[in-house]
Formats: structure tokens, sequence, C-alpha cells
């Protein structure tokens, strides 16, 4: 997202504000009528959604930027294939170069071909990962060709044309000012009553929440963190402790869709960041962007995220850069899946019944 954007969403940009205020406000007011409008479709049957044999989980929210869907993605995955279930994830893949509905192959592909999100979840879940503009035909691929039986669709809260089993949405309002203004207007996908679509409510610990209306929905809510695992060396591909950062000088980048959340959990491990360079979300780095980076000589250590460094391994990187792998901790974890494992049970006993 435009950093110009940005800025005027958290307040950082008052004078532009006003004076872009009135043309923001009508493509919002569009922005709001065209989602009342689908909403209506939907309801009234207008507008159709497919039905699939599987079950089909969607994790979504409700704003722009990151709030944690693909970390949640990736764990919800590996507990659904601990289990025994063969879960596939279903993802739109945003700015790939590789066009039409296909499944990752991690050994193979390229995280600028596949997108660099596919990329991650198919080479640490070890799970069939689905890529597509339609979600449906990434479902379809998955059940023919993988033999899931079940759907995780990564981002599928706004994805209304397919019938979704569980809606599991996020909260996480780190970077917000006090703006709970729909798009353009404000960082905001939907109102905030299309909450009670959720099934499932994740709330990111210590968020700054504006709006707590959705807290008196009647459906499970829990609490996760991040929380650092280790860090890894790309050039000698060395794993180590991310203790090692304490006291020392780091310069910190990344390309996501909340740079400063991530840059917030690198000066939490107590290091001093003498420098912190943000990108877009999704950006594909180059030379010259490397150079950039490369040329702080005056730290210590040079640290990333695991997102940005699957596209930057290619290149000739400092000694010095590392990534920071990031675990995510749910409250009431065992609850929350047993909660899931109990809904795939039961749809599964009612769909062989029926049949």
């Amino acid at each position: 997202m435009n950093t110009i954007v940005i800025k005027i969403w958290n307040g950082e940009s008052k004078y532009l504000k006003w004076i872009l205020y009135l043309p923001l406000l009508i493509f919002t007011l569009i922005f709001k009528l065209g989602i009342r409008l689908r909403d209506i479709c939907y309801a009234k049957g207008i507008l159709k959604t497919v039905e699939t044999d599987i079950y089909i989980i969607s994790v979504g929210n409700i704003k722009i930027g990151g709030t944690g869907k693909t970390s949640i993605v990736e764990r919800l995955a590996m507990v659904l294939k601990n289990k025994g279930l063969n879960p596939g994830i279903v993802t739109r893949g945003y700015k790939r170069k590789k066009k039409g509905t296909f499944a990752v192959d991690p050994e193979n592909d390229k995280p600028l071909d596949v997108g660099d999100e596919p990329f991650i979840l198919a080479k640490s879940t070890k799970v069939p990962v689905l890529v597509s503009d339609k979600k449906y035909e990434a479902v379809w691929l998955g059940t023919k060709d993988f033999k899931i039986d079940v759907a995780i669709i990564d981002d599928g809260f706004q994805t209304r044309n397919i019938k979704k089993d569980m809606e599991i949405v996020i909260i996480n309002e780190d970077f917000s000012s006090k703006n709970n203004n729909l798009f353009p207007l404000g960082p905001y996908r939907e109102p905030f009553d299309s909450l009670k679509r959720a099934n499932t409510i994740l709330i990111k610990k210590d968020s700054h929440i504006i709006n707590t209306d959705f807290l008196t929905l009647d459906v499970p809510k829990y609490c996760f963190r991040y929380k650092p695992a280790y860090i890894y060396n790309l050039k000698h591909n060395m794993i180590g402790h991310y203790n090692i950062l304490k006291g020392k000088k780091v310069l910190a980048f990344s390309g996501l869709g909340d740079n400063e959340s991530f840059f917030k959990t690198v000066e939490g491990l107590g290091c001093v960041i003498i420098k912190t360079l943000s990108f877009p979300d999704h950006h594909r780095y180059s030379y010259k962007d490397i150079k950039r980076i490369s040329k702080n000589k005056d730290v210590d250590f040079i640290v990333t995220t695991a997102k940005d460094a699957v596209k930057i391994a290619n290149f000739h990187i400092p000694d010095n850069l590392f990534y920071l792998a990031v675990e995510i901790e749910i409250e009431k974890e065992e609850e929350l899946m047993e909660n899931i494992l109990s809904k795939i049970n039961t749809y599964k006993m009612f769909t062989a019944y029926s049949h």
C-alpha cells in the first residue's frame, strides 16, 4: 500500500488528508455501497456460491495490511496434517508471475513466480498449496489431484462465491490510528458489522482496538501472539539463538503489510536499532535494494523476515544478514483445534450419511 495513504490513515499527514478528504470520502461511500449491494445479492441468491464436497475453512480479516493470516494458516494446516487429515491451502498468490491455477512445487518453483507466501507455506507445511485468482478452481484442483479433505483459504473472508463451513477472522490493530473508516478514507475492507459472519475470532494480544462491538458476538474468541524462535544466517546457512542480538547495533528491513510491528519485535530482543528500511508488502527486491541494505557498515547485524529472506537468497548478500524466524502462540490452542476438528468430523459424518 502507498506510504502516503498509510500516513493519511494514521493521521501523520493531516494537511494532505484535508486536501484529499472530499474525493476520498466520495470513493469511500461508493465502496461502502458496493459492499452493501454485494451482501444483499448474496443474501437474496442473486449471486451464487459454489458448494464443494470438502470442509472449507476461511482465515481472513476486515483490514488492509498484515494481520498474521498466513501464520495462522500455516499453524492450522500443520495441526490438521498431524491429526491425520489431508489439508490443502488455497491462496491467491499476490504479485506472482505464473498465471492460471496450479499447485506450488517448492523444490522447483521460485517465490517471484508463484508468490512469496505460497512458496513459504508449501516449504514449511509440506501440504498442497493451490494458487488461483479463482479460489474455487484451486479447491477443485486440490480435491482432484491431491485428494485433499479440508481446504484452508488464506485471506478468504471477502471470498463470497464459495460456501465456507468455518470463518476465522483475525483482529490485529498494532499499526492502527483512531481511524475505523472504510477504504480509501481508512484501512478497512469491510464494516465492523461484517464480523457477524465469523464463527471464530482471533485477537492479537496487546492490540489497540478501537471498535470493540465485535466482543459482544456470541462466537469463540482466542488471543494469540508472535514470539521469536531463532535467527538464521542466509550466507552460511547457520541457525542461532536470537539472544546474540542483545545489545548489538542492528539494521532491520522488511516488506510487509505492517513493517512497524516487525521492527518492534526486533527491538524487543534488546538490540539497538540504528536504522530501519521499510519496503511495500510483497516487494520484489532489486540489486539496487540489496546495495542500499548492504552499504550500512556501522551495524553488527542486518535482520529481516523469513518472507523477505526467500526473495533475496539469490543475491550477493552480506555475511551479517540474518532472518528472524517467529512462531505463533495461541492461548487455549488445544481448545481451538478440538473445536475445529469436531466441526470437521461432524461435517464428514453428515456428508457420509447424506450420500
